[in-house]
């Protein structure tokens, strides 16, 4: 009696190559467009989470962080700063302050003159808890660069979180 192996012919292996390639072929050309749109989606989270957290501060009648007078604004020094405040004071990582669009285009850039340890800059207020809320158009975070398509996202007072130009 012959035995009779259960197995795959030469035609089903290439067959379903074949249809394994043609998805491939279709999934690629999106992939980068996929990539964006998911990468867009964690940048507003993350502005989300930053406005989350200051807000619990201004509730809690703490006031907006002041910045030491010695430090200019905009430098390397004050990024240091906020991340040092958010991490000990707020319970925020310096992954919450980088929008994943705008770190990947940072590593592949050539010209590294300006280091940004954070993708949101905040809006320097006074320290009375109530001055944030005071102007609801102003933004409380604002991106260091257009990466996403449509301007420069911003996330305002009231938790929305939209282009720049979307006045």
């Amino acid at each position: 009696m012959r035995k009779v192996y259960a197995a795959f012919t030469l035609l089903e292996a290439v067959v379903v190559l074949m249809i394994v390639g043609i998805l491939l072929a279709l999934l690629v050309p999106n992939f980068s467009t996929v990539r964006a749109k998911a990468e867009g989606v964690v940048c507003t989270g993350r502005l989300k989470n930053l406005w989350t957290a200051f807000s619990l501060q201004l509730q809690d009648g703490k006031g907006w962080p002041q910045l030491p007078v010695d430090i200019k604004i905009g430098s390397e020094e004050e990024q240091r700063w906020w991340l040092a405040y958010s991490s000990n004071n707020l319970g925020l990582t310096s992954r919450e302050w980088n929008c994943p669009t705008i770190s990947r285009s940072q590593q592949s850039a050539t010209n590294r003159e300006q280091v940004m340890l954070i993708s949101y800059l905040p809006t320097l207020f006074d320290a009375k808890p109530s001055s944030p809320g005071k102007w609801p158009r102003m933004p409380w975070f604002t991106e260091s660069q257009s990466a996403h398509g449509d301007g420069i996202l911003c996330i305002r007072a009231d938790g929305t979180v939209n282009p720049v130009s979307d006045q």
